[in-house]
């Protein structure tokens, strides 16, 4: 028996989803230039998440310098064989290889170095693994700031150890835009508390604003959340969030992922590294939409023109 029908057999009897795939033999190859895209058997929101990703990644090809590559996606469930997969990418002469989800990122792991490999879809951080993370560049917060809230000059941050990173970014961005940060490394969720009573405490104005990272120690969603939106309404202070649900719940904006974009440059990322494949790719989310919560901007004095509205992809309350 051929040597691709046999990997199919094999992929087939472990129940990895291959109804998205040609297989050929290795008599008959495939061509080089394909560029494999895995994510998690999921179901709704997700599945929708995933596949506006595609469809991202399939735009970015289609609008992309080199039109002649193909996109192959593939379903990856619990359990996956890590070896078989790559066994198929090289049967398939496959390297460039895209990620979603936490399940895609364990595949990424576990990958040999040969594939060029990025991954989308998930809040990741620096660790050696290329890709997007869903964490929001705060330079595109800060911009958004100024938009909704221009009086703005000061911005309060608790953040614990594993947001180091993205503070930095948020350092760079700020010294950029004349803005001044408050940071505040806390270990706890205790100390972060603290932090924010002690703010509330202080004379406080609407030149300040609360930043919440998503941080599930500074900004815990049961904990904190209530008592910063509790007491930011009651001092009239802007409290915006990297996490989508966060405006919802009465945060003057918050940002979530333009998924279709976030696809275009996964696709661009991972076309890019197979040119430098030394060269590890990493940045966090700039392809963004914007919600906004306009009783809690009426609260605090802010009006929007029709314009503006209608640059916001999402309104609260409904």
């Amino acid at each position: 028996m051929q040597a691709g029908k046999i990997l199919l057999l094999l992929m087939l009897f472990l129940g990895w989803n291959v109804s998205a795939y040609a297989f050929e033999s290795s008599t008959n190859p495939l061509p080089s230039s394909i560029v494999a895209v895995f994510y998690p058997d999921a179901k709704e929101p997700y599945r929708s998440i995933y596949q506006d990703i595609i469809s991202g990644t399939q735009n970015g090809i289609k609008i992309g310098t080199e039109p002649t590559i193909q996109l192959k996606s593939f379903v990856l469930k619990k359990g996956f064989n890590s070896e078989l997969i790559a066994n198929i990418l090289r049967e398939q002469n496959i390297s460039k290889v895209i990620v979603l989800g936490r399940l895609g990122y364990k595949l990424a792991k576990s990958l040999p170095k040969e594939f060029n490999v990025v991954s989308g879809a998930l809040p990741i951080r620096p660790n050696g693994v290329s890709g997007i993370s869903l964490i929001t560049d705060p330079g595109y917060l800060f911009e958004y700031l100024s938009q909704v809230a221009p009086e703005v000059n000061r911005i309060h941050i608790a953040y614990s150890k594993r947001s180091e990173w993205i503070i930095e970014l948020a350092k760079t961005a700020a010294e950029k835009q004349g803005l001044n940060l408050d940071l505040k490394k806390v270990n706890n969720t205790k100390e972060a508390i603290q932090f924010y009573q002690q703010l509330f405490e202080s004379d406080v104005s609407k030149k300040d604003a609360i930043w919440l990272p998503l941080d599930r120690v500074s900004s815990h969603d049961k904990i904190t959340l209530p008592i910063i939106l509790e007491k930011a309404w009651a001092k009239e202070v802007v409290v915006f969030s990297s996490k989508p649900s966060h405006a919802k719940r009465g945060a003057l904006f918050s940002t979530y992922p333009d998924n279709f974009v976030l696809g275009q440059r996964l696709y661009q990322m991972v076309m890019a590294l197979a040119k430098q494949p030394q060269q590890k790719q990493f940045a966090a989310l700039s392809s963004l939409q914007l919600a906004v919560n306009l009783r809690t901007a009426a609260h605090l004095g802010f009006k929007y023109s029709s314009e503006q509205q209608q640059s916001f992809k999402l309104t609260f309350p409904e």
